[in-house]
């Protein structure tokens, strides 16, 4: 990173009981923060992120490790330097003395005061610039205790904002936070940062963290186990391993940056092995409804970029595929009569059938457990381009059973009860 290091925490470990407790909440931690840096702390519930911050800030001490400012040990700074030097923003703020909003900004000020002087205008007016800045003008006379959450939240960003410090310890800035303050007080962190400052930020959204920190710390038991920009650290292994869910990964159109999307929990209803035959997008709805009620998938042949090898890639089915507007060669038509034969269920899906996917009627034709699904949406279309490929499905309609989308949720949840067989 470019610009000095304002902080830097060399092998930090804390215990509630100190030195003598085995009981570790943060364990042999490093890090450093440079100037224009923004370091995300990331992790689940439990992991130490909180602990760390309050031992970067000097609120409690480490039984082992060393924080320095700069080039100056923290421990031997007063609490007025250190004051002056970082800003801790913690998960809560006072709740019992009714101080009013802009009083709670203003003590933000008092490090930079002389010892003997209580705010003034001076501070009042930074008070309510700050207010004012993120939209809290208007409750600067309200009682603290009487503000909403996240309001609560954005008064006490606003103290952060007025200490006007070079580092900025952040512990959930945004967790009372709707969508729009929540962008709009990380974009004020990102432009303060982008002046000088620098800051490390506990975040449990994982996708802002992706898209506001230059880099990011994941913890998990109070160590630190991955380190790195957010596509190094926010991997769909490390993802399932420290937060126990299924996740996929994509990227944020607009901006570039990562997007972490977690999968929904299967319902386990359904245990049933289910291959998809689809095409042109036909098979999406009916595979995430698959997915929900708990089935193993399967699906093919579909065609590279198609929305169903999309869907199926990003759900982790095994499927077969051609490339785009290729015809299905002998190789992958095995591959996926293979999948059939092993199915407990083929469905059949409402698609367009050209030269290029005729194989999938003549796939569908060699499996007698077979279902055709009628789109009731009007999404997609079963047209056919060809004779042969007309003649093939009519031989299927009046081998098989036709349902929709509905009765095939119904039909699935039979089956799992046994009152329906296959």
């Amino acid at each position: 990173m470019n610009g000095p290091i304002l902080l830097e925490a060399d092998n930090l470990s804390y215990a509630p009981g100190g030195s003598n407790s085995d009981r570790l909440l943060v364990d042999s931690v490093s890090l450093s923060l440079h100037q224009r840096e923004i370091v995300g702390i990331t992790g689940p519930n439990g992991a130490g992120k909180s602990t760390l911050l309050k031992l970067l800030s000097g609120f409690i001490e480490p039984v082992l490790g060393e924080v320095r400012y700069g080039d100056r040990s923290l421990t031997a700074l007063k609490h007025r330097e250190r004051a002056v030097y970082s800003a801790f923003m913690s998960q809560k703020g006072p709740d019992t003395f009714p101080f009013s909003a802009a009083e709670i900004v203003e003590m933000g000020r008092y490090p930079h005061l002389e010892s003997a002087r209580h705010p003034g205008k001076t501070e009042r007016e930074a008070a309510l610039s700050a207010l004012e800045s993120l939209g809290l003008g208007h409750l600067a006379d309200r009682s603290y205790t009487t503000l909403s959450g996240g309001e609560q939240q954005l008064v006490l960003f606003a103290q952060i904002l007025v200490q006007n410090t070079p580092v900025l310890l952040l512990d959930e800035p945004t967790a009372s936070l709707d969508i729009g303050h929540e962008t709009q007080l990380l974009q004020v962190v990102r432009n303060l940062c982008r002046k000088g400052s620098g800051a490390v930020i506990a975040l449990h959204n994982l996708n802002s963290a992706a898209e506001y920190c230059d880099r990011i710390l994941l913890m998990h038991q109070g160590k630190v186990v991955s380190e790195g920009k957010p596509h190094e650290v926010f991997t769909e292994h490390h993802l399932k391993k420290y937060y126990h869910t299924d996740v996929r990964l994509g990227t944020n159109e607009a901006t570039g940056s990562l997007v972490v999307t977690a999968l929904p929990q299967k319902a386990a209803i359904c245990s049933l092995h289910v291959h998809l035959i689809g095409g042109a997008g036909s098979a999406v709805a009916v595979t995430r409804m698959l997915f929900l009620l708990g089935c193993r998938i399967s699906g093919g042949v579909a065609h590279e970029l198609d929305s169903d090898t999309k869907i199926w890639r990003s759900l982790g089915v095994e499927c077969i595929t051609v490339p785009a507007f290729a015809e299905i060669d002998d190789e992958s038509y095995r591959k996926a009569e293979e999948l059939t034969t092993a199915a407990d269920l083929t469905i059949l899906c409402e698609f367009p059938v050209g030269q290029g996917n005729l194989a999938n009627l003549k796939l569908a034709g060699t499996t007698g457990k077979l279902i055709i699904l009628d789109d009731d949406s009007g999404d997609h279309a079963r047209e056919f381009f060809s004779e042969e490929a007309g003649e093939l499905f009519n031989v299927l309609a009046g081998a098989h059973r036709r349902i929709n989308r509905d009765e095939l949720t119904e039909y699935l949840y039979a089956v799992s009860e046994g009152s329906e067989t296959l």
